[in-house]
């Protein structure tokens, strides 16, 4: 497609937010313009995908006094005065998922390629039949019915809207084959009663994709005549230690498209608008993440909690691995975390204690009522532990096919992560979701917060205006969106046993060293635009990336760049260990929010606990925070409930209030232990004016696509990585 100038809208459609970015011409090339988001209008009482894109435009026209609407329809093309836009591009994930049945001859081979396969897009897996489950079972089951009779019966209540046939190596298996599409074929037939009382049998021809022996596809076909719409494609399993998933993946990208994608509310309206193909989020979010792996020569994972599906996109020069988890967010998807993790796993992430039954009810409330946003601190902590759920599942899923945790850049996208009140807090919640293991090559993990949902933007502009892409991703998601600097220190030890030994030398400013102890983590600022030289000294035992236990590892004299957070150092092991008390665990995780810097003081939810050791006799286990000069205070901060009629602990135990040390440039000093303040209190301070971090600066085939990216830019210069020296 020729290069398009002009103004661009682009509006991303999700199951609860919608998103509208302007981007425009400016000093000669397209810079972001302005941002809104809404409420989705996809259900009732609008059921128009339309109106919200309208009333977010409404939003931008004010920011920016640009009129784009006229009564009340966009104004196209742009006028002269700059009113109006010269083109509408769409995404969307709002369209729901497309429901499959996967059938395979055998479980761990096929059916396990087939699974790798359809986690390409939004996809939810009813069931997966394949002919080895026969085995074992008897010819004739308990309802008389044979093992046949009965997957036929099965999969004619699921009804789905596809079915995906694979296995067979090539040279294989035939007969097998021939078997499964027959078994397909039987769940076409319907049988009802018509109007007059008698029986008839209706064909419904639903798609089918064969991905199996390519020697099977003749009799495959003629099994499924006139009952299938069949697809064929590349066998997805060739050989036993081979998968060829590409072509399969895009047919199901494709059939989402021409199936699902006309299911979204008012999409017959956006289509005459928009110029370009309406795509899907996860689409133009992995094309996204193979062009800036490729062209900043990377490893880069990107992570996305969404409110109906959560995925996560691996990418390295020459690999590209997506995994999308249909019906798994932190707002629809509830359901199936609770189904795959458990209320435990939830619980674990949360700092104040909360029975099964209690955190049970306020996540069903929380699926009823989706579009309400956290209102208290304790529904915030809720909404995170749903995010870190949510990203670990896709994790798993795409672990399942490779192992990603190589990666050096880390990019957290989705909504509870973008809002957080705190960046410290979506920081944690990432660390805590991906939990970077002993596969961690490098010793220094970039991390950015994609906190203007700038991904699908840019993702979406790539075949469309390919110029405007590659600027925004540099100018407004890589430069100015820099979350944290993280190193992880991997090793065993006991808790509150030194760890690592951190020096920072700040390019044109003052040196600062700490100690880090085993399950600590330790924050050191480092602002946007500034540079420092870092040296790490772990202890015996400890590494650093891929250097040997007790290595000393030494960064270039300005290879670490500043960012919001600046430096985090995590020695909180892998996995990552918590204690099993409830009143230990609690403080445990309060610890950690204070050390990046979203809380400070005491826990308002623990007031005592004698169990908790947290010193030493001869070195003090220490909370680290940075000066008030350069932390601004926590966003959210929860103010002391009153006392409750019956209290739950009848005689208050006495305990050394956590000690805190304040890491300064040069010297240190003992923090005034937190106290409990009253909401008169908490009013009067927030008429004080804190410091403000760093403002965010408003932010069919792919391989087409990445071919034009790759002909737009030129090849950035490696940077170097960390050193290493005895």
């Amino acid at each position: 497609m020729a290069e398009t100038r002009g103004s661009v809208l682009i509006a991303e459609i999700g199951s609860l937010i919608t998103r509208v970015t302007l981007v425009d011409q400016v000093d000669g090339e397209s810079r972001m313009i302005g941002h809104a988001e809404t409420n989705s209008s996809i259900e009732p009482p609008y059921q128009n995908a339309l109106y919200a894109v309208l009333e977010a435009s409404a939003q931008i026209a004010e920011m920016t006094g640009r009129q784009l609407l006229r009564e009340g329809q966009l104004i196209m093309p742009q006028g002269k005065d700059r009113d109006g836009i010269d083109h509408l591009v769409v995404v969307t994930s709002g369209a729901g998922s497309m429901s499959l049945v996967i059938t395979a001859i055998a479980a761990d081979l096929s059916a396990r390629s087939a699974r790798h396969a359809i986690h390409a897009t939004y996809t939810t897996l009813l069931q997966t039949v394949t002919l080895d489950d026969a085995t074992g079972q008897a010819a004739i089951g308990s309802g008389g019915l044979s093992w046949i009779e009965r997957q036929v019966q099965s999969l004619l209540n699921l009804r789905p809207d596809a079915v995906v046939i694979a296995g067979g190596l090539e040279h294989g298996a035939i007969d097998a084959l021939n078997r499964l599409a027959h078994i397909v074929s039987l769940t076409a037939v319907h049988t009802t009663i018509d109007h007059n009382g008698q029986q008839r049998q209706d064909v419904h021809a639903r798609p089918v994709l064969y991905a199996g022996n390519s020697e099977a596809r003749e009799r495959v076909i003629e099994a499924l005549s006139d009952r299938a719409e069949i697809f064929v494609v590349e066998n997805l399993r060739p050989t036993l230690d081979e998968e060829r998933l590409a072509a399969t993946r895009q047919e199901l990208s494709r059939l989402y498209e021409k199936q699902i994608l006309p299911r979204l509310p008012g999409i017959a309206g956006l289509r005459r608008m928009s110029q370009a193909p309406i795509r899907t989020v996860c689409d133009v979010s992995g094309l996204l993440t193979r062009f800036a792996a490729e062209r900043n020569k990377r490893r880069l994972l990107l992570v996305d909690a969404g409110a109906s599906s959560s995925s996560a996109f691996y990418a390295a020069p020459g690999r590209y691995h997506p995994t999308v988890v249909g019906s798994c967010g932190v707002s629809y998807g509830i359901s199936n975390i609770l189904v795959e993790r458990g209320v435990a796993a939830l619980q674990r992430w949360l700092p104040f204690p909360i029975s099964t039954s209690e955190l049970t009810h306020r996540l069903l409330n929380k699926q009823l009522r989706p579009h309400l946003i956290p209102s208290t601190p304790e529904d915030l902590a809720i909404d995170l532990a749903l995010a870190r759920e949510a990203i670990g599942m896709a994790l798993d899923t795409l672990r399942d096919e490779i192992n990603p945790d190589d990666y050096d850049w880390l990019i957290g996208c989705g909504g509870i992560l973008a809002h957080a009140p705190h960046p410290g807090l979506a920081l944690l919640a990432l660390l805590d979701a991906t939990q970077a293991g002993s596969d961690q090559r490098q010793p220094i993990l970039d991390i950015h917060l994609d906190s203007l949902g700038l991904v699908p933007v840019i993702g979406s502009l790539a075949s469309f205006h390919t110029d405007a892409a590659v600027t925004i991703f540099d100018r407004d998601l890589r430069n100015n969106t820099p979350l944290a600097t993280c190193v992880i220190a991997l090793g065993s030890g006991q808790m509150g046993e030194v760890a690592v030994e951190v020096e920072l030398n700040r390019v044109g400013g003052k040196s600062e060293q700490c100690t880090v102890r085993h399950g600590e983590m330790v924050r050191l600022a480092l602002a946007p635009g500034r540079f420092a030289q870092l040296t790490l000294r772990p202890a015996p035992g400890v590494q650093i990336g891929s250097a040997a236990p007790g290595e000393v590892v030494v960064s270039d004299p300005a290879g670490i760049a500043g960012s919001a957070l600046g430096i985090v150092i995590d020695a909180r092991g892998r996995p990552i260990q918590l204690p099993s008390d409830d009143q230990q665990r609690c403080m445990k995780i309060w610890e950690w929010m204070v050390a990046v810097g979203a809380e400070s003081g005491e826990s308002p939810f623990i007031t005592a606990s004698p169990s908790i050791a947290l010193a030493t006799a001869t070195a003090p286990v220490a909370t680290i925070r940075l000066p008030a000069e350069v932390i601004a205070e926590p966003a959210m901060r929860p103010a002391a409930p009153p006392p409750p009629a019956d209290p739950i602990m009848t005689q208050p135990l006495e305990a050394p209030p956590v000690v805190v040390k304040e890491i300064l440039e040069g010297s240190e000093a003992k923090a005034t232990p937190g106290k409990r303040i009253s909401l008169s209190d908490l009013a009067a301070q927030e008429k004080l004016k804190l410091p403000d971090l760093p403002p965010a600066v408003p932010t069919e085939a792919l391989g087409d696509d990445l071919d034009a990216l790759r002909q737009s830019v030129a090849a950035p210069k490696r940077r170097s990585w960390f050193g290493k020296k005895k």
